[in-house]
């Protein structure tokens, strides 16, 4: 009987709780149904003001999440620039609402983006179909599992053509329009290469122009342009509009015949352009280049031209005419590859004649050697050229700076000297240093990138920094640097504390390990031991430990150099921290807090030993209070240090961290979020415990325990004299003892 009754009761509990699951879970669908609709009603709204669809928001949301997961530089071009990796440049990179065009009128409907993996050779699709001055190198061939060979684009490929898409439909400012993709040195790709599917892109691109008013800087660089007569139709037109455009640059964008004649006819006509770039540019015909030639003579207000590795049709001819044109200008870089014996005796006798030239650049010419000496000779009589570069000439130097008591006046007026892309022997190198021990250096960024420099060569050149108090910029970069320059590095940024930039990235000769630590279990007389060969670090460690973050005790730390940022590999590799002090040095700040930066992490993150409370007795009791602090902070914690922590740094105080806890790409560690405020109190608790000195620090008192109290000086009456007139003072004095009348 019980069991007969007691069955319908639990059929009706089972009933009746699936009963309430049924109306709780129809409750919630209708819950994030009604939260859902909201949320598209006031973007559909918002979008609607902005004149923006909504599909194409959301589109171009998804493939910006998409694109930020890879990206497809070297390792060693991640510092550039300003932090870390291709610079993209567009114009949405500023928060300032108030610099862009307002949306409202704005009846352009943005076209279709695609994202990275999104781009690829489609079936039966031509490769000429993509074009770009890179050639094959935007392709790359491959052989699946089956054998067969397939040819699609590279990585980097699909990343440039996908963020040069959101860079042709994004915001536009009022009085500047940059679109801009600048590569990595070790990127084979030097433009974004050009797709029929990316026209409608760069016609939303032109229609925005239009809508500008007071345009001043119009810049292109190293985007590959749709074909002839885009830039005369869609472009040009717009600019001539504009009354006040000062700079034009059109670098490295594969302009055709058709585009080149027309925007020669626009600077002719233009009289308020003072900076023109056309940079990379092939000019094929020779009547073009006469006319743009003649436009820069009469212009009335260029001052700074750019015309490098740009191939000039007639020669020798048009290149006498294009500097005498430019003899007036105060910035002048030219030079290719096809320039002749003549066209570079040209160059050499125009910097030696009377000129306004302050900055002068000379790529990809070869100078030979009776060239060498006109050059030399021709920067003897120059008086005004400040900045000089000489970029690709196939010189082995000293070919043009020579130990003299000339050379030596001539280049002391240099406040700019860039040999990259040449050959500095070790007769080059030390005469190199004799010019910067001088007196008269007045150098302030030196760049010999690439120049074949030796280990021997530096240890020449870099003692004479000790000495220099101008340099603020080194660039050694891409040379033959190895691990035995390491102590004359580290000495030169020990002595010298005017050196801001120090550029050591490419010297792959520079290891950043030497030996790697490795544990091998092995079996000997029946029992299991380990043979463990212990890490030794390499010559870029070195470097950073020797000078930059010592962390052998707190006042190694404090004496070592803070004001150089040294750029090597730009990452933290095996607890050098090398990328992290990097920052710290370039900060904009007082030397105090780049200590404290620098004590924090040594303390917490690289040297446990240094909170050992021996180490404190040599500490003011004033400072202790401080030091606690510092002993229970971290990079990355609690805002900590925002500055020189990572930008895929994680929110470690708010992010829950599973049982593996939250991989830290300051330390290169996983670390569990919950126990960085243990690890720390437990921290500060040993201290405290072990330190012997801690009871002067509360017996002291507050210092001062009583105070003086002065007395106070009055003035003595004076007396009055029988006859004198009364006196005011009279009336307040009343005599020792006698009650003042009410």
């Amino acid at each position: 009987m019980n069991d007969a009754t007691q069955q319908p009761e639990v059929e009706a509990t089972r009933r009746s709780g699936r009963e309430r699951k049924q109306v709780i879970s129809v409750y919630t669908d209708a819950k994030r149904a009604a939260v859902a609709a909201e949320r598209e009603k006031a973007v559909n709204n918002h979008h609607s003001r902005s004149g923006r669809s909504t599909r194409s928001r959301k589109r171009k949301q998804e493939e910006e999440s998409d694109d930020d997961d890879f990206d497809g530089d070297d390792e060693e071009d991640n510092y550039a620039s300003s932090d870390d990796e291709d610079l993209q440049s567009d114009a949405a990179s500023s928060d300032d609402e108030d610099d862009f065009i307002d949306d409202e009128g704005d009846n352009r409907v943005v076209p279709s983006i695609r994202g990275k993996r999104e781009w690829y050779l489609r079936e039966g699709e031509q490769r000429n179909s993509y074009q770009s001055v890179d050639g094959g190198k935007i392709f790359h061939t491959y052989h699946n599992w089956r054998g067969r060979q397939i040819t699609n684009l590279t990585w980097n490929a699909r990343g440039a053509l996908s963020t040069g898409q959101r860079a042709l439909v994004s915001r536009q400012r009022k009085r500047s329009i940059t679109l801009e993709r600048v590569f990595g040195r070790s990127s084979k790709l030097s433009q974004v290469p050009y797709h029929p599917d990316l026209l409608p892109c760069y016609e939303y691109f032109a229609q925005g122009i239009q809508r500008h008013t007071s345009l001043e800087t119009f810049k292109i660089i190293n985007y590959h342009l749709p074909p002839s007569s885009w830039l005369e139709n869609s472009i040009l037109p717009s600019l001539e509009k504009s009354s006040n455009l000062k700079a034009l640059e059109l670098s490295n964008c594969s302009l055709y015949a058709d585009d080149l004649s027309s925007l020669v006819d626009y600077i002719a006509k233009n009289t308020t352009l003072s900076k023109l770039n056309i940079s990379h540019t092939n000019i094929e015909s020779e009547d073009t280049a006469k006319a743009l030639a003649k436009a820069l003579k009469k212009h009335p207000a260029i001052c700074n031209v750019n015309l490098a590795y740009c191939s000039l049709a007639g020669g020798s001819a048009v290149v006498d005419k294009i500097l005498a044109a430019c003899k007036s200008c105060d910035s002048l870089k030219i030079g290719h590859e096809d320039f002749d014996k003549e066209s570079v005796a040209l160059v050499a006798k125009f910097i030696g004649k009377k000129n306004s030239l302050t900055s002068f650049s000379l790529t990809g010419a070869a100078i030979d050697n009776d060239n060498k000496q006109l050059l030399s000779d021709a920067l003897v009589k120059n008086k005004t050229i400040e900045s000089l570069c000489l970029h690709s000439n196939k010189l082995q130097l000293p070919g043009i700076i020579r130990d003299t008591k000339k050379i030596t006046k001539s280049l002391s007026r240099l406040t700019r000297l860039d040999l990259s892309n040449n050959s500095l022997p070790l007769t080059g190198a030390k005469m190199m240093a004799s010019f910067l021990e001088s007196a008269e250096c007045k150098l302030i960024t030196l760049i010999m990138s690439n120049n074949h420099l030796t280990t021997k060569g530096a240890n020449a050149f870099l003692p004479a920094l000790k000495k220099n108090t101008t340099l603020q910029e080194l660039d050694l970069s891409r040379n033959w640097l190895t691990d035995q320059c390491v102590p004359s590095v580290v000495d030169m940024l020990r002595n010298n504390s005017t050196l801001l930039i120090f550029d050591l990235t490419g010297n792959k000769s520079l290891k950043t390990v030497e030996k790697k630590r490795v544990r091998r279990l092995r079996y000997q007389e029946g029992r299991c031991t380990y043979d463990e060969t212990p890490h030794v670090d390499g010559g870029r460690a070195k470097i950073v430990k020797g000078a930059l973050f010592d962390t052998t005790s707190l006042d190694s730390i404090a004496t070592s150099n803070h004001t150089c940022a040294l750029f090597m590999t730009g990452h933290n590799h095996n607890d050098s921290f090398e990328e992290s002090i990097r920052k710290i040095n370039a900060l904009d700040a007082s030397e105090g807090i780049k200590i404290r930066y620098k004590l924090v992490l040594a303390l917490n993150h690289v040297n446990t030993d240094l909170y050992n409370p021996r180490s404190f007795d040599s500490i003011p009791l004033e400072l202790m209070p401080c030091l606690f602090e510092m002993l229970q902070q971290g990079i990355g914690y609690n805002g900590f240090g925002k500055d020189i922590a990572p930008k895929t740094m994680p929110n470690l105080d708010k992010k829950k961290s599973s049982s593996w806890g939250i991989w830290n790409p300051l330390t290169r560690k996983r670390e569990k979020a919950s126990s960085k405020d243990v690890e720390s109190l437990s921290r500060l608790y040993e201290v405290i415990t072990s330190w012997q000195s801690l009871p002067q620090l509360f017996a002291r008192g507050p210092g001062v325990t009583k105070v003086a109290k002065t007395k106070s000086t009055a003035k003595p009456r004076k007396r009055r004299k029988f006859g004198d007139e009364s006196d005011d003072e009279d009336e307040a004095w009343i005599p020792k003892g006698a009650r003042k009348r009410g």
